[in-house]
């Protein structure tokens, strides 16, 4: 460790951050508040800057507090990531991969995957993936902080790069296109694409934030204002609404495959228009585990994504 900063003042630091105040730190950690107030103080001291200012409702980091928390965020994650590796090589049962993934992702690619894993062990070789559902803007916090090994996440095609640490590691894995859907009574068989421009006098439900900006660039791209009436993340709601002829919407095709509702049809768009997925871990995982399970997550999407242009498969 750096000189100037002590590693337990540093997480003593972290606490005060992330619970917001000194008292509520001082409860989870199980220290007094005195104790606790005194190693923050310590930690400036040695910096020579303040972190934290003291308000009435808690704490509020200064610039230099967030960016300490930054690294205080890595080297925890460093840490949790260290304890994981070195656990399994003292336990040949503790294999242990925590993943994480967008609601579509997780029945599509990650459960096939896991499958594929579970077949394929033979006891001593066998890995635990713990899943937890997230969006892709919660990833990167989730891997600094060591509560994940390994994401899968999206990006539309004209949407800016998320902004990623540079000891995050990104793989893109394949093209996820979209696909125009309306009612059965209102589709035509045979058909195989539709513009939105078709439908821009009728009503639309939209999807998650993320979705729902991409949408309305594409609209706009094609000259028009969607009627937006609904909205939920939620692809078998949006289904329903669109089988009933209530909306007509803009889904991945990745949302169609674990539930397709008989009452709809799929269209495609133009060429282009979807959202890349990529894996993404720490650039430093070392872990032979991590490594097989981002290995059979690529397996997985290769089946159901379409190629990334320029992209062989591998």
């Amino acid at each position: 460790m750096a000189a100037g900063i002590d590693p337990r003042a540093l997480m003593s630091f972290r606490a005060v951050a992330l619970h917001g105040s000194f008292a509520a730190a001082a409860r989870e950690l199980g220290w007094t508040q005195p104790a606790l107030s005194s190693q923050v103080s310590r930690l400036e001291e040695g910096l020579g800057v303040t972190l934290v200012t003291r308000t009435v409702k808690g704490v509020q980091l200064t610039e230099a507090g967030e960016r300490l928390l930054h690294h205080a965020e890595a080297i925890d994650g460093h840490l949790a990531r260290a304890l994981r590796e070195v656990t399994g090589l003292a336990d040949d049962t503790a294999r242990t991969v925590r993943v994480v993934a967008f609601p579509s992702a997780c029945t599509s690619i990650v459960a096939p995957a896991m499958s594929e894993l579970s077949a394929r062990a033979d006891g001593r070789d066998s890995i635990t993936i713990e899943l937890e559902q997230q969006e892709p803007f919660a990833v990167p916090e989730l891997l600094r902080r060591g509560d994940a090994d390994i994401a899968l996440v999206f990006r539309y095609d004209g949407e800016p790069p998320q902004e990623l640490d540079a000891e995050l590691a990104v793989t893109p894995i394949g093209w996820d296109p979209l696909q125009l859907i309306v009612s059965q009574r209102r589709g035509t068989p045979g058909v195989q694409r539709r513009t939105l421009l078709e439908h821009r006098r009728d009503r639309w439900v939209a999807g998650c934030p993320a979705c729902r900006q991409h949408f309305l660039r594409i609209s706009e791209r094609e000259g028009f204002v969607p009627d937006i009436r609904h909205a939920t993340d939620d692809y078998m709601v949006v289904q329903e609404l669109v089988a009933r002829d209530m909306s007509v919407s803009v889904v991945p095709r990745l949302s169609l495959l674990s539930y397709r509702h008989p009452g709809i049809r799929a269209y495609g768009l133009e060429e282009g228009d979807g959202r890349q997925l990529m894996i993404v871990h720490a650039r430093d995982e070392a872990r032979a585990e991590v490594r097989d399970v981002a290995a059979a997550l690529q397996r997985a999407a290769a089946r159901v994504l379409d190629p990334i242009e320029g992209q062989t498969a591998g």
